[in-house]
């Protein structure tokens, strides 16, 4: 038997066969794969990336916390905390990376988030002796740390205050004692002094001076911090309390209150006004008293009596002098260049003034003037002089009046109906002026 050499066994590739069918088969295999692999390599990636975040790590936060020192209410008012009452803490983070970081970013935008509270106690200072500033210092241990309602992390997350070596877990915290000192009152330079009284119904002030004294009801003592009250502490040992005195005022008020007039309670000599303490802070001021069955006890008090006595004084002196004399006019007459006819360039002033004062009495403080600018056209009657265009006019029934400097001389006049406004009368001037 004879055969060709195209003829093939089935399943058997002839030698002379093409191969393009089979090439373009593994070339679509080839590609699906790599697309494949690509897909499972970023499925990776991600797993990896979600499962770096979820892996449990500790992390430590430098000074991302504060520990806050208080007292327990048996100690408030007998110690304070003297150094500072809120000190930085660094703390023990662990958790999922991400939601550490996150947390380390809150705190840093929002300082003293993340606090504990360390509650001070009898106990702590049983055993410690206040030095002569009457200070103690106590070491915390860091482990005692209580969590407080600021101290807020994420559930996923656990915290807690870094625990170092011996040395590093403890704070040194300052206490300062309270201690108590008798009292007395310091009324200041306002003590005595001097004081302008205006005259009613008049512009005159008289002088008088005065004195004052304190007396409280009962005695007094100031109880606070050691080194507050030992500032104010005089080297006999009795602390200060100042009073602000201002006799005018308690002048006034006296006579509101009581119904007086100033020269009624200025008769009388004295007065006794309830004065305010000026409060010292955080000190308190207190006076001690005895109850009903005779036992001393002490409260609260924050105003005193003040007794202020007053005294006129006599030391005045006659002066007299001539001024220039001022005056002013109406404006339509000084637009009309208005002269005064007949009017003396100068008048004799005559009055008392303190005697310290007599250097005062000069032109710088005291004005003569003749004010007639309220001067009307209607209450003049205007001649008209023959001949020209001058016009005149009579002025009677005015007077000169002083412009007395009060800051610089106290005075009264001999004739108490005789005021700085109407100090002398004019007689009679004539005005002229050209229409």
């Amino acid at each position: 038997m004879s055969g060709s050499g195209a003829t093939s066994v089935s399943g058997i590739r002839a030698p002379s066969a093409s191969r393009r069918g089979d090439t373009r088969r593994k070339e679509r295999w080839t590609g699906g794969g790599i697309a494949v692999h690509i897909i499972i390599l970023a499925l990776a990636v991600l797993l990896w990336w979600i499962a770096r975040d979820m892996v449990s790590v500790t992390q430590s936060l430098k000074d991302a916390g504060r520990v806050r020192f208080e007292l327990s209410e048996d100690l408030r008012g007998e110690w304070r905390v003297f150094s500072q009452t809120s000190m930085p803490v660094s703390l023990e983070a662990s958790g999922p990376t991400k939601e550490i970081n996150d947390f380390a970013s809150q705190l840093e935008t929002t300082p003293g988030r993340f606090t504990y509270l360390y509650e001070i106690t009898a106990a702590d200072i049983a055993n410690l002796q206040p030095d002569r500033r009457h200070l103690i210092q106590l070491t915390v241990d860091i482990r005692k740390f209580e969590a407080t309602s600021e101290a807020v992390a994420p559930p996923e997350l656990t915290v807690r205050p870094v625990v170092g070596s011996a040395g590093q877990n403890v704070f040194q915290v300052t206490l300062e004692r309270f201690i108590t000192r008798d009292a007395t009152i310091d009324l200041g330079p306002a003590a005595k002094g001097q004081i302008q009284v205006q005259v009613k119904g008049s512009t005159k002030s008289r002088p008088y001076s005065y004195s004052s004294e304190a007396r409280p009801t009962n005695p007094l003592e100031v109880r606070g911090p050691a080194s507050l009250v030992e500032a104010i502490t005089d080297p006999n040992g009795s602390a200060k309390i100042k009073v602000s005195v201002d006799a005018l005022q308690a002048l006034r008020n006296f006579a509101s209150v009581n119904a007086q007039t100033e020269e009624q309670v200025l008769q009388q000599g004295s007065l006794v006004s309830n004065m305010q303490l000026l409060p010292i802070e955080n000190v308190e001021l207190r006076e001690r008293y005895k109850d009903e069955t005779g036992t001393e006890q002490s409260r609260p008090v924050s105003f005193v009596n003040v007794r202020i006595t007053y005294t006129p004084l006599q030391d005045f002196v006659q002066v007299s002098r001539e001024f220039a004399v001022e005056v002013v006019l109406p404006n339509w007459l000084v637009q009309k260049s208005a002269r005064v006819e007949n009017l003396p360039s100068n008048i004799q002033v005559d009055m008392k003034i303190l005697g310290s004062q007599r250097p005062n009495f000069n032109e710088q403080n005291v004005h003569v003037r003749l004010d007639l600018s309220t001067l009307t056209r209607n209450e003049l009657e205007i001649e008209n002089v023959e001949g020209t265009t001058t016009k005149r006019a009579k002025v009677l029934n005015w007077y000169y009046s002083l412009d007395i400097n009060t800051e610089r001389l106290t005075y009264e006049f001999f004739n108490e109906n005789v005021t700085a406004e109407q100090y002398l009368p004019i007689g009679e001037i004539t005005i002229a002026w050209t229409e």
